[in-house]
């Protein structure tokens, strides 16, 4: 794979998350400000893919 491609399999945060509403992203699923930082937005994506149907 090229550099800079993306995985088929792995989302784009960046057309999941808002990040010009101010700080942090906010999701645009749920709404939660998430930190920009880290692993958060990854965490708080999982969460939404996770089994419980969260």
């Amino acid at each position: 794979m090229s550099e800079g491609a993306q995985d088929p399999a792995e989302p784009d945060l960046t057309e999941m998350f808002d990040a010009g509403a101010g700080p942090g992203l906010v999701c645009r699923v749920c709404g939660s400000v998430i930190a920009d930082t880290g692993d958060y937005p990854r965490a708080h994506w999982d969460w939404h893919e996770a089994s419980n149907g969260a």
